[in-house]
């Protein structure tokens, strides 16, 4: 404590038997003031005001921890609209799919009694089944997929239980980005919560070594009182006398305190210590986990943008032969119906990578930000 003072106003009563008394009952007043000064332990301005800085710091630690929260929630919710949109676009896909294989089975269904044989038909209703299977687990991954983002949400006007239909109206974008790794990395130094956080954790590490030092100190307190007393038949009388002030008394006192081996306070200086290096210690991880976070951030979403242009022009190349299987079919045999089956799976599988590499190009864009720690910002 840098300075301690203190006023107190007290009243006593007392009574007894005794035959000589003059006063009985007799009233005792006392005013007293006390100052007391710490020169050592407990001094200065910097350890009184260490808990003050110490909360400060705790606020601030809590403010970038919430910061890192919304960020982490935002990213989540963006990846499930995404998952939604995928689903959703994937379940398109299987339906035209679905369709192709109940036109092509029907009509080999019609001509079992000339031209297909059975086997052929059985072989063709199998798939058509697969693929309806499929379609199926394509419905329910999109239920899943909006149940996630609909927890995410978060939103008091929509109710889980009720059946609730999310259609995304955004479509994921190919634009390229120019990414710069350094300046990348640099943005993330600046921006990430956890660096901040742990900066924070340094400072009051270091306020709670100065604490430590200054308790390890010897205890040396100087103490001035002053006293005034009064004495009367009642209490009005004993006041009065206080207020006169003609009976006073002073109080000196210089108090030293030196625990031997001081055992318990040095080792709680040094357990300060090494919080201080664990938290510098801590610093460095952070500044290399950020930095690994933004370089496979940006290697992946290289890594996605490059997909996608190898991924269009499968889709292209395999729409482009079945068109070309239908133009130049003679005859609708099982043959070219198999062939034109195929190459429509081939081609739904085609989209399907198409849309993964959007969607995930999508992703390790907000990946990006996440990592740099710019994220709300990117979003306003």
């Amino acid at each position: 404590m840098l300075f301690r003072s203190e006023a107190r106003y007290s009243t006593q009563r007392s009574s007894n038997n005794f035959q000589f008394q003059q006063l009985n009952p007799q009233w005792f007043d006392q005013f007293v003031v006390q100052f007391r000064q710490p020169l050592l332990r407990g001094f200065g301005l910097d350890f009184n005001r260490s808990q003050i800085r110490l909360q400060k710091l705790s606020r601030r630690q809590v403010t970038q921890a919430f910061r890192r929260q919304v960020r982490d929630t935002l990213r989540s919710t963006e990846e499930a609209y995404w998952r939604v949109a995928q689903a959703r676009r994937n379940l398109v896909i299987s339906a035209r799919l679905l369709a192709s294989f109940e036109q092509i089975y029907n009509f080999l269904d019609e001509r079992k009694d000339f031209d297909v044989y059975r086997i052929q038909l059985a072989d063709t209703k199998a798939r058509l089944e697969r693929s309806r299977a499929d379609f199926i687990q394509l419905v329910a991954n999109v239920y899943d997929a909006e149940d996630q983002l609909i927890v995410l949400m978060n939103n008091a006007d929509i109710n889980l239980a009720n059946n609730v239909e999310i259609i995304p109206v955004d479509v994921p974008s190919y634009q390229p980005l120019l990414i710069d790794r350094i300046s990348e990395v640099q943005t993330a130094l600046e921006n990430r919560a956890e660096i901040v956080e742990a900066k924070i954790g340094i400072d009051s590490a270091r306020i709670q070594v100065g604490v430590a030092k200054n308790q390890a100190l010897p205890q040396f307190d100087v103490t001035f009182r002053y006293s005034v007393d009064g004495l009367g038949g009642s209490q009005d009388d004993a006041f009065d006398e206080v207020t006169k002030n003609n009976y006073t008394e002073y109080f000196l006192a210089l108090e030293f305190e030196l625990p031997v081996g001081n055992r318990s306070r040095r080792a709680a200086l040094q357990r300060a210590k090494l919080q201080h290096a664990q938290a510098i210690a801590s610093l460095k991880q952070v500044f290399e986990q950020v930095i690994l976070d933004v370089n496979l951030a940006v290697r992946r979403t290289q890594t996605t943008f490059d997909l996608i242009d190898p991924s269009l022009q499968s889709a292209d190349a395999v729409k482009d032969q079945v068109d070309s299987i239908i133009a130049r079919a003679e005859k609708k045999d099982f043959l070219t119906l198999n062939n034109e089956l195929n190459t429509r799976q081939s081609l739904a599988q085609a989209r399907s990578a198409l849309l993964a590499s959007l969607v995930d190009y999508a992703i390790s864009v907000i990946d990006l930000e996440r990592a740099k720690g710019t994220l709300l910002r990117y979003n306003n």
